[in-house]
């Protein structure tokens, strides 16, 4: 694989750009150690911006809410973000047994990771209003307890912060 894929640092802001495309990053706040720890400082993540003559893309990836991913966001005709509540992961956990093989401590943690590191629909809403996107694609969706589950109250909770169009994404979908 080190043959065809060549991993490098790098650092907010413009990341390639040829005659088809600009791509810019930011830091996002999926990744928070506190100062002092192991992993403070060493590890990062990132959300893009993919600019084309005709489309402007943004896939924030795993993130909590951010100044940066929402700048990033500003006008973007497509928003690709993650949709996530504590309560539908944990139901999840609680139900394989996950949670409670889990010390209190490390289910505080993972709460607060989830609250702080992953956006919920209604953030999510309240980016894509904020930014003026005109797409918000909902997608990295979490395992519920519903096989079927459409995830139409994670287009309703956006919904309450934004006026644009929503969508859940699903497997091959094309936009």
């Amino acid at each position: 694989m080190a043959d065809i894929f060549h991993g490098h640092d790098m650092a907010p802001g413009l990341v390639f750009q040829d005659d088809n495309v600009r791509v810019i990053g930011v830091e996002n706040t999926h990744v928070r150690f506190p100062g002092g720890s192991p992993g403070y400082g060493k590890y990062k993540s990132y959300s893009y911006r993919f600019e084309t003559p005709n489309r402007v893309v943004v896939f924030m990836g795993d993130t909590g809410p951010s100044t940066a991913v929402t700048e990033l966001a500003k006008n973007a005709d497509l928003l690709v973000t993650e949709g996530v509540t504590v309560d539908d992961v944990l139901e999840v956990r609680k139900r394989n047994g996950s949670w409670l093989a889990m010390t209190p401590e490390a289910q505080k943690s993972w709460i607060a990771h989830m609250e702080e590191e992953h956006i919920t629909p209604e953030e999510a809403g309240k980016i894509a209003e904020k930014a003026k996107v005109k797409t918000l694609v909902m997608s990295h969706l979490p395992p519920t307890v519903n096989l079927n589950d459409g995830f139409q109250r994670y287009i309703d909770a956006a919904r309450k912060h934004f006026s644009g169009h929503i969508v859940v994404a699903k497997d091959l979908m094309v936009f």
